[in-house]
């Protein structure tokens, strides 16, 4: 950087530049004055810097005035009303009244009235925003430095704030006022702790927000601030929680399992004043959380409300509760392409705590300033104009802009944009700017924006190199991408908006995608593995050369890839069901009414048996059942007996079942026992046998229940098949259990089946516990287990006793995120807080429950929920809200009606309608 000549008695000072300001404006100072100054190589002096704690103000001002080159007004109408700074200003002016050494520079940041002393003098105007990139070069100027020897702006970023992923601002973001206003509103006067800007894709969500966090948002009222991008690898909710309560802690989160971590969320909201950021929270939505969201363009109204389900049960927790609590001191905004439902009532209406924002267009005044910060020529009109043909829509703007710039015949001038085909709808004119941005690239330059889309998410510059033939053509290539608007950049990492991918992407043609994602796939395939696997980020590599496998049109390869290394760890040990679904409907690229795209119908079927298992354990019993449909019509196509019964009893005990279809469930189970039979499969039959037996408990048929597992313990202790034994155990505590409740049952029979419920939990503890050391544990037994040793211990009684064990069993669950069982467990908690006269957590965790049985559709488990929450409401004196809970849960209780009812709630749910006069 070369200085001017004055730069030469430079040496006769410490300080470049000291800045007097009103602290009422020191945002602005802080954040982007100062920051743009010592980016362009200046030597700032700055009273919260640089004024030595203890000394007088007086003697601190004159000293940095005397030690620095230039004194730098920053005139405001906080500025020119403040006693102290008018004594600060005329102690500056009074060495050099008529300011013949150009040592005062005087900066109009807002327009106000200015006092006969200081109007005299020239200032830099900054109060045009059309004139900033003017304003700016006149500073740098006064220092002697011109603009293009200054280093690009880097943002001030407040120490103490966690900004978990920082956004790659496109270059010349200007603007937004009026939005970022709206923002600045809610955060210190909107009394709703929750906001959420929804846009569709390419409105510049993402850049508003980080820009206004970054201008906007002041470190001293809001000290906490969080900023996360669901955009980014491994950033899923799971790890937002835990990141989040490291950062305000001090310490990792280990000791806590997912729910508890949320709760410990809520409580610093509620404590203390926190910002969290949340952008592009589609992704952690069902309609967005695919492996191939990065593709994934808009169409909003062809997304059923389902897709607006969170993917992570603790993410609807979190909302849930964040749109409810009352005063809450910590605020969050969310950026989406989709409302989340977890913040709706029934209806559609949003919770009290809630506040949306819709953006539609960008303001024309921000339009004009954002091409005139780019240098080009044309008067407002023109380039307003020019704008509304694309609805002001961020990301068209950013990409005619860069065809203005770089037009060949008239380069930056405005009438380059009236080239373009201005025909069509809205969308098409949309679709039109980004198609001309495509297609006046070179060969090499669409190549590099195609590889960059075969990522999912932000790639490094060295990623690309290793990709690359020569470094120094992927580097122009790269910076032509990013002045043309196609990509932006983040340090060395480099992404593409969501738009801007699909488009690049999708022009691929065949043989050139496979080869790329073949070239990542040996790129990532040369990675080393994970010795021992504790998290899911572990995997990442290894999901990323699925995924590119995949991409590749290499299914077959996929599935052993998967099969070897991912389904043991994903499935079994860290319970992450929703990444393995993700995973698995890949290889459904016709999707899930059609077969998977693999070779071998064996592969087809344990693609569907599997993926629909993951559906059910997750809480999407629904998603299951034509996935099991499927899986046992190929078998009996195949003449596959074997695998056809093994879909009969799998579609019957986890999709079936759950949804209350209990007459399919019953044909299915008794299908599967009779194919068994004739093959001579014993094992398999005792499986059927087994499941039969839970659901004639359920239609309360307790002679045929107790017969159909004594059956399947007979076979299961032939086989010395130990894990298999345990699962009837459970399912004898349970028979037990809901004997208890019948109407026919007398008080000495509760007592004598609540031992037997308790001594056969007991035994199924004892046989994980010797599965465990002859094979490998199952972690379900355990949660089952424990859950009805709880809920037997609380009719012993043993309340004590029944905690630690619907504890453990809980925490067990959540560990490995086992949806099915989790509302029984809560349920079961429930009923012990009101046995011991804690009736408001009694009430919140039914309610928990409720949320899960509802949102998965468990029949039979919202039957039970909604009797015991009419019992709570009856005790109450709440009668119409007990009424119509007991009407409810009848109707659920009803399942397929006649025989098939769940027997004890129906009855149940008759008995507590008579009570209440229904």
């Amino acid at each position: 950087m070369s200085h001017s000549p004055t730069d030469t008695d430079a040496a006769t000072y410490d300080y470049d530049v000291f800045i007097s300001y009103s602290r009422a404006d020191k945002a602005w100072v802080r954040k982007v004055l100062v920051t743009r100054l010592q980016n362009a190589g200046l030597k700032v002096c700055i009273d919260y810097e640089d004024f030595q704690p203890g000394a007088p103000a007086i003697k601190e001002i004159k000293r940095a005035a005397m030690t620095s080159r230039k004194t730098l007004l920053v005139l405001t109408a906080n500025y020119l009303k403040s006693g102290w700074t008018e004594f600060e200003r005329y102690l500056l002016q009074t060495p050099d009244p008529n300011n013949t050494e150009l040592r005062l520079l005087p900066v109009l940041k807002e327009a106000c009235a200015l006092p006969p002393d200081i109007s005299y003098l020239s200032y830099v105007n900054f109060t045009d925003p059309e004139e900033l990139d003017i304003a700016w070069k006149q500073v740098f100027r006064a220092f002697g430095i011109e603009e293009a020897e200054a280093a690009p702006p880097q943002e001030y970023t407040p120490k103490q704030w966690f900004l978990a992923h920082p956004y790659g601002m496109p270059p010349h973001f200007t603007g937004r006022v009026a939005e970022r206003q709206l923002l600045s509103d809610w955060l210190n006067q909107g009394s709703q702790p929750l906001l959420v800007l929804k846009a569709l894709g390419g409105f510049g969500k993402s850049a508003l927000t980080w820009h206004w966090l970054l201008h906007d948002v002041e470190e001293g009222d809001w000290p906490l601030v969080v900023w996360w991008s669901f955009y980014e690898e491994k950033a899923g909710f799971d790890n937002f929680v835990s990141a989040t309560l490291a950062y305000l802690s001090g310490q990792k989160p280990d000791g806590l399992n997912p729910t508890e971590r949320v709760r410990r969320l809520l409580e610093y909201l509620l404590q203390h004043r926190i910002l969290l950021v949340l952008d592009g929270f589609e992704r952690a939505l069902r309609a967005y959380g695919s492996l191939g969201a990065a593709y994934q363009g808009d169409g909003e109204q062809e997304i059923a409300d389902a897709g607006r389900d969170c993917v992570n049960p603790g993410a609807e927790l979190f909302l849930r509760n964040l749109a409810s609590l009352p005063k809450l001191q910590g605020k969050v905004l969310m950026s989406t392409r989709l409302r989340p439902r977890p913040v709706e009532v029934t209806g559609g209406a949003l919770l009290q705590g809630c506040q949306e924002v819709e953006l539609t267009q960008m303001q024309a005044a921000d339009a004009v300033a954002f091409f005139r910060v780019q240098g080009i020529r044309g008067n407002r009109g023109e380039i307003e104009q020019a704008c509304k043909a694309y609805g002001f829509h961020p990301l068209s703007l950013r990409l005619l802009a860069g065809q203005v710039v770089k037009d060949l015949r008239n380069p930056g001038d405005i009438q380059a944009a009236q080239r373009q085909d201005l025909t069509g709808s809205l969308v098409q004119r949309q679709h039109h700017v980004l198609e001309q941005s495509y297609n006046i690239l070179s060969l090499e330059g669409r190549q590099l924006l195609s590889r960059i889309a075969c990522f999912r998410s932000p790639v490094t510059f060295e990623v690309l190199a290793a990709l690359a033939t020569e470094e120094s053509d992927l580097e122009n290539g790269l910076q032509d991408l990013i002045e043309r608007g196609l990509v932006q950049r983040e340090g060395q990492r480099f992404d593409l908006h969501p738009i801007v991918r699909r488009y690049a992407y999708d022009r691929m043609e065949t043989t050139e995608r496979s080869s790329t994602h073949g070239q990542l796939r040996d790129y990532f395939a040369a990675v080393p593995e994970v010795e021992r696997v504790k998290t899911v980020d572990d995997l990442a590599p290894v999901m990323e050369l699925y995924h590119h496998m995949v991409r590749a049109g290499q299914y077959d390869e996929a599935l052993k890839l998967f099969r070897d290394r991912l389904d043991k760890p994903l499935y079994y040990q860290l319970g992450a069901y929703q990444q393995y679904i993700e995973l698995l409907r890949a290889l459904f690229p016709q999707g899930e009414t059609q077969l998977p795209q693999l070779q071998s119908e064996d592969g087809q079927g344990w693609t569907l048996n599997s993926l629909a298992n993951s559906y059910s354990l997750s809480g999407q019993p629904a998603q299951a059942v034509p996935l099991f449909e499927q899986s046992f019509l190929l078998a009996e196509k195949q003449g596959n007996k074997k695998n056809w019964a093994i879909g009969l009893g799998a579609v019957a005990s986890v999709a079936y079942f759950p949804i209350g279809a209990l007459q399919a469930a019953e044909a299915n189970l008794r299908r599967r026992i009779a194919i068994c039979q004739e093959l001579e499969d014993e094992f398999r039959e005792a499986i059927g046998h087994r499941d039969l037996g839970r659901l004639l408990a359920c239609w309360g048929d307790w002679g045929a229940a107790a017969e159909a597992l004594d059956r399947a313990l007979e076979l299961f202790e032939k086989g010395n098949n130990i894990q298999s034994q345990g699962v009837v155990w459970v399912y004898r505590a349970l028979s037990a259990l809901l004997r208890t409740r019948s109407h026919q049952t007398s008080n000495s029979q509760r007592t004598e089946l609540a031992a037997t419920a308790l001594a056969a939990a007991q035994r199924a503890i004892a046989l994980a516990d010797e599965d465990t050391r002859t094979r490998y544990p199952h972690e379900r037994d355990y949660v089952r287990a424990h859950w009805l040793l709880g809920a037997s211990h609380r009719l012993t009684p043993d309340l004590s006793a029944s905690d630690h064990h619907l504890n453990e069993a809980l925490r067990r669950c959540r560990a490995i995120n086992v949806v099915s069982d989790e509302a029984d467990i809560l349920l079961d908690l429930a009923r012990l807080r009101r046995d011991q006269g804690n009736l408001p957590e009694a009430n919140r965790l039914a309610e928990d429950a409720r949320a899960i049985a509802t949102r998965s559709g468990y029949v039979l488990q919202g039957a039970d929920i909604h009797l015991f929450l009419a019992e709570l409401a009856q005790a109450a004196g709440k009668l119409p809200e007990a009424k119509e809970l007991a009407q409810t849960a009848l109707q659920l209780a009803t399942c397929d009606g006649g025989e098939f009812v769940y027997r004890v709630a129906y009855d149940e749910a008759v008995a507590l309608q008579l009570q209440l006069g229904g």
